[in-house]
């Protein structure tokens, strides 16, 4: 009897073990190919593995076990076991229909969309080698607008349809469910998914936040498996495209000669050829001095696994960027980025830790003395008679004489060098949330978040003599530190349920928000003792200068969305916010914002038969309002009081107080309704997608600064108040095509978008905002291009006789400006500001585009995007300072300058003082903004497996060179079109950004 008994256990261990023998299989494409890293997971066990580089994997399983394969570009397989080795053919994701799409507070299949919300191909954005994903996204999407420079770790404008407030119109972002600011200090090499959301329907879930647009980004997470480790890196080369044409020495001195001699003026010697002291042996040519060879890097590693219980990811990413002007001016970053999630039963949660730290060096002026344009204006017009460096002067570095050279010039190589100014910044980046089903499909979620920034920003100046204007006689100091932080408290209860062939999402929440922010700064200046660079070591403490800031924000919220579901055909989605914010009085502090859309899947109506290739029809609607507070600070609805006003009364000192300016308590939130219609379209199975879309957004109350009477008693004389209203509207386009043949494959994708801004209203008595050659008024558009028209040269003392006056100093060679009021012929009216000056122009682009295509032969790829916009006008500002006649340099075509035997030109006489006013603005310096870039261009080599895996290192490996900004097509005199400006009431004037570098570079990707 105890022998059956062992007998039988013996047995029993034996099939038990049999049943779970290791299941052995391989994966691979529908071409036959190996599938590395594919992802093997046993349905509803914590037990998964993945596929090697030859595709293979082995997996403990049961007999009728089903066995989940995942990866990357392909739709997952289910398979049940019944035998071993299993062969496993994944097909290539196509039908994109069924992906799953963030949105605020939750997800949807791509489908399912009533909003207008834009999928950012990622590979492509990535493509784009830079520290912020803002410049990524240039051109990747309809109704995103981006303008930067090539400063390391310079500002970046992103704009989502348009300008919707005076204030600062940049999107929020989402980063893993966290509302933040200032992405740029997170790496891009950790982004899974980008969407944007353009319109009140999608984004009226983040309420006040989300009247510029919102960004969601996801970084990548921990799949189960065991370890999967990722190398990426890259570095380039990087320099200016092109330069300007100056003039040299001799012709810098010929233009000086002949505008001192016009002025009436004894030529100063150093450009006078009879002069003892004539500059003969000095020719500068500042861009070759001031320009170099810059160098970008980045270089990122990461391990990822765990189980369905618990996965991870962790990243590090190192980005390093030299400016390529001289100096020690740059960009470095440092990041981590880890997160973690699992589930457990019902209990499903997960946290994310990211830290940042960074240090970006600054291309500086000096304090007290201005750099004319900044160092890039100032590089072009510098003397070519001053040398570079001087080592009789102060600090080693040339610099102009009153006398001897006549005017003042910056030695941008000088200052750069010299100067020490710098930006430190320190970012950490928690959340932890934890979610459970409480019933079936009801979930209660909480999550906290925390975002804390500690910076530093320091300038430090010692005393030098860079020549006439540029000296300093005591050294200077300024540093500012300061931190802020903002905690997020957020609970959600999320219900889905079906009712027949109903189907119900409902979502209800509560959030609170708090911003912090806290800074202290201190200035020094000293004569003997600040070489230190540390405020203990000047002489004399008093001599120091300290002032703080502080203030606290708060936001509270409800939040509530129904998305509604019949068969797949109708399809109803209805978000609602209420936001309560400290920066508005107790009376108005409360917003309402809802938004509502709807959408109709045709293709899925029984009763509409529609051709064969096309495979999805939707028409989609939407409407809704937002708020928006960004233009305000932390207390603008407050007074406050002066108390150290005194008044003698009766021969008594009296101590007394007054308000100092004047506030509204009445402030409310701006709002922003939006409409828009749309029709997506699918042809053969998805392979060529269109949509076209219409929007209208109508911004109401923007807050603004109306002008009040002086005898009002307000510093300053204006009023904060909801003052303001504009529109914006446009039609939107993408198209994309994906196709393979065999070993070919490729992909083109294109976007394109229209944008026409009007403003409606400016409050008070609507007096126009007036910017850098641009005017914002009632019935135009925001920074409208405004200033004189040009009708030629006056050629002698009857052509100045016989038109409006201009100025008393008017001579033969001097520009002709129109009147406009018909007086073009009456010497005895004035040409006035006021009354003669008309727009010139849009600053807005009537179209935008960008073009990506991408294909792949066997183991090799292409790929290149174009991008660009056309349509808008915009002020050169430096081939104005060029062309000015001064005692700066000038542009070469200025060599072409009137003289009595040069009459056919339209180039003024040079005169020192220009007292005509040649250089005003005018259309003389209005040129096409219209531009097409080739913004970059790759060619790689995957490896394949057979090669690979002989060294069993790699599971995937691939190498690639390219390049950035290779190609511009414009007519622009300037350095580049694509600047940076402050995108608002002046957003067409150029006045010395920093253009975009050429960049050329390799790069490898790695799996082990």
């Amino acid at each position: 009897m105890k022998k059956c008994k062992l007998l039988f256990l013996i047995l029993l261990i034996s099939c038990a073990a049999m049943a779970q023998a290791p299941v052995k299989g391989s994966v691979k494409d529908k071409d036959g190919k190996p599938v590395a890293a594919a992802t093997v997971t046993v349905k509803g066990k914590n037990i998964s593995t993945s596929s090697s580089e030859d595709g293979s994997f082995s997996i403990p399983a049961s007999t009728g076990d089903i066995l989940v394969i995942s990866s990357i570009g392909f739709d997952d397989y289910e398979i049940k076991v019944s035998k071993s080795p299993l062969n496993i053919n994944l097909t290539t994701r196509a039908n994109a229909l069924n992906d799953v799409v963030v949105v605020g507070y939750g997800t949807v299949r791509k489908k399912d969309l009533t909003g207008s919300v834009a999928v950012v191909n990622v590979d492509n954005a990535k493509k784009t080698a830079s520290y912020d994903v803002a410049k990524l996204l240039q051109g990747q999407a309809a109704g995103i607008s981006v303008q930067g420079s090539g400063e390391p770790g310079g500002y970046v404008q992103i704009k989502i349809r348009g300008v919707t407030t005076f204030g600062d119109n940049s999107p929020l972002f989402v980063i893993d469910g966290i509302p933040v600011t200032a992405p740029y200090d997170f790496s891009p090499d950790d982004i899974e998914t980008i969407q944007v959301l353009k319109d009140a329907s999608a984004a009226a879930i983040y309420g006040s936040r989300a009247a510029t647009g919102v960004i969601i980004i996801t970084t990548k997470k921990g799949r189960p498996g065991p370890a999967r480790i990722s190398l990426n890196g890259w570095a380039g080369m990087q320099k200016v495209p092109k330069t300007i044409p100056l003039a040299n020495r001799t012709q810098y001195q010929q233009i000086v000669r002949a505008a001192e001699t016009n002025a009436g003026l004894a030529l100063s010697p150093g450009n006078d050829p009879s002069s003892p002291e004539f500059i003969s042996n000095i020719n500068t040519d500042w861009q070759k001095a001031a320009l170099k060879t810059g160098f970008i890097q980045d270089h990122s590693a990461g391990i990822s696994g765990g189980s369905e219980a618990a996965s991870y990811n962790l990243s590090l990413d190192y980005f390093d960027q030299t400016g390529y002007q001289v100096g020690p001016q740059g960009y470095k970053r440092y990041s981590l980025n880890s997160s973690m999630q699992g589930k457990k039963g019902r209990f499903s949660y997960g946290a994310k830790f990211a830290y940042t730290q960074s240090n970006k060096g600054n291309y500086a002026a000096t304090n007290g003395h201005a750099v004319f344009g900044g160092t890039v204006t100032s590089m072009l017009t510098a003397f070519p008679t001053i040398p570079v460096y001087d080592p009789t002067r102060l600090g080693g570095y040339g610099g102009s004489d009153k006398v001897l050279n006549g005017g003042i010039s910056a030695n941008v190589v000088g200052i750069n060098k010299l100067v020490n100014d710098h930006s430190d910044r320190n970012r950490i980046l928690a959340n932890a949330w934890g979610e459970i089903e409480l019933l079936k499909d009801l979930k209660y979620r909480i999550s906290v978040s925390f975002d804390r920034t500690d910076y530093k920003n320091f300038h430090y100046e010692p005393k030098f003599n860079m020549g006439y204007y540029y000296i300093n006689t005591q050294y200077y100091m300024y540093q500012q530190m300061g931190e802020a932080n903002t905690g997020l408290v957020e609970n959600t209860l999320n219900y889905n349920f079906h009712a027949g062939d109903h189907h119900f999402e409902l979502l209800g929440g509560i959030t609170y928000q708090q911003d912090n922010y806290d800074q202290m700064s201190a200035t020094s200046t000293d004569t003997t003792t600040l070489v230190a660079q540390t405020f203990g070591a000047v002489s004399n403490p008093s001599a120091n200068t300290v002032t703080s800031d502080k203030g606290t924000a708060t936001l509270f919220s409800l939040l509530g969305r129904v998305n509604y579901n019949y068969q797949d055909r109708y399809l109803l989605t209805a978000n609602f916010r209420r936001d309560g914010s400290s920066k508005f009085s107790p009376y108005h502090r409360y917003g309402n914002f809802a938004g509502f859309a709807a959408a109709w899947n045709i293709s899925n109506e029984k009763f509409i038969s529609l051709p064969k290739d096309v495979s999805s029809l939707k028409l989609r609607a939407g409407y809704g309002t937002l708020g928006n507070q960004t233009s305000l600070g932390y207390y603008s609805w407050q007074s406050y009081i002066d108390g150290s006003v005194n008044y003698v009364f009766n021969n008594v000192l009296a101590q007394g107080g007054t308000t100092v300016s004047v506030t509204d308590p009445s402030l409310k939130w701006e709002s922003t309704t939006t409409k828009n219609v749309a029709v997506d379209l699918g042809l053969w199975n998805e392979k060529l997608t269109f949509t076209g879309e219409y929007f209208y957004r109508e911004s109401k109350d923007i807050i603004t600064q109306i002008p009040i009477p002086l005898s009002v008693g307000s510093f300053p004389q204006t009023l904060t108040t909801n003052a303001a209203t504009m529109t914006n509207q446009g039609l939107e386009f993408t198209v994309a095509y994906h196709h393979s043949t065999g070993p070919v494959k490729f992909n083109i994708s294109g976007n394109a978008y229209t944008l026409k801004n009007k403003v409606l209203k400016l409050g008070g008595a609507n007096n126009p905002i007036y910017g850098a050659g641009s005017k914002t008024a009632v019935g135009r558009e925001v920074g409208e291009l405004y200033g004189y028209q040009t009708e030629g040269l006056f050629q002698n003392a009857a052509d100045i006789a016989s038109h409006a006056f201009q100025s008393a100093y008017t001579a033969p060679g001097d520009v002709r400006f129109k009147a406009q009021n018909g007086k073009d012929n009456t010497h005895a009216y004035t040409i006035t500001d006021d009354s003669d000056r008309v727009y010139l122009g849009s600053a807005i682009p009537k179209l935008y585009f960008g073009f990506n295509f991408d294909a792949s032969y066997k183991n090799f790829d292409i790929s290149f995007f174009w991008q660009g916009n056309a349509g808008s006008k915009v002020f050169n500002g430096v081939y104005a300072a060029l062309m000015s006649g001064q005692y700066n340099n000038a542009h070469t075509d200025y060599l072409n300058y009137w003289t009595p035997t040069n009459t056919n030109t339209n180039v003024p006489r040079p005169v020192i003082g220009d007292p005509n006013g040649n250089g005003r603005f005018s259309d003389k310096f209005v040129e096409s903004g219209t531009y097409i870039k080739l913004q970059n261009a790759q060619i790689g080599y995957t490896f394949p497996s057979s090669v690979i895996g002989r060294g069993h290192v790699f599971t995937r490996l691939r190498v690639y060179v390219g390049g950035l900004n290779l190609v511009t097509v414009s007519k622009y005199k300037g350095y580049d079109p694509d600047f940076i400006s402050d995108g608002l009431f002046s957003r067409g004037y150029d006045y010395g950004s920093f253009p975009n570098p050429r960049t050329f570079m390799v790069g490898l990707q790695a799996g082990l």
